[in-house]
């Protein structure tokens, strides 16, 4: 049997979803709206003029020899590694569904790496942070606190 919840009020499922939709707003489609905005716009360098050039940005992007190779090297470069990385994905997941034998060995494998790459996320924030060398530590020994965090 399904469970559903059902709101008695009208308004408490948009008072539920109204922090959300704000955060949705606030920080993809705002951005997005001034992204569009400002890419059929020509400013100065401190942003004090602004002039419409319509189209004429896109059209100057997409005659650029140098913008294409860049598009192209992307977009190869991202369908390979997706491919790839969906491919061995998929591999692993089969091999971690058989049963056979040593398949203990392997789902323990493939949990470790999968644990270890939240170690290999944080090292770079130990960098930072490190007293000798740290642009925190630094920062924060400029502003008269001690550093020592890692």
């Amino acid at each position: 049997m399904e469970k559903r919840v059902v709101f008695k009020s009208r308004w408490l499922p948009w008072v539920l979803i109204a922090p959300q939709v704000f955060v949705i707003t606030a920080f993809f489609f705002w951005p997005a709206a001034q992204a569009l905005l400002q890419s059929v716009q020509q400013s100065d360098a401190f942003g004090t003029s602004v002039e419409w050039v319509g189209l004429e940005n896109f059209i100057n992007l997409w005659n650029d020899e140098t913008y294409l190779a860049s598009f192209y090297t992307t977009a190869i470069f991202s369908l390979s590694v997706s491919i790839v990385g969906i491919s061995l994905s998929l591999l692993m997941a089969v091999f971690v569904d058989r049963v056979v034998k040593g398949a203990l060995i392997y789902k323990t494998l493939v949990d470790l790496a999968l644990r270890g790459g939240s170690c290999c996320r944080r090292r770079p924030l130990a960098v930072h942070v490190c007293p000798s060398v740290g642009v925190v530590s630094y920062a924060l020994r400029a502003m008269g606190i001690d550093g020592t965090i890692c």
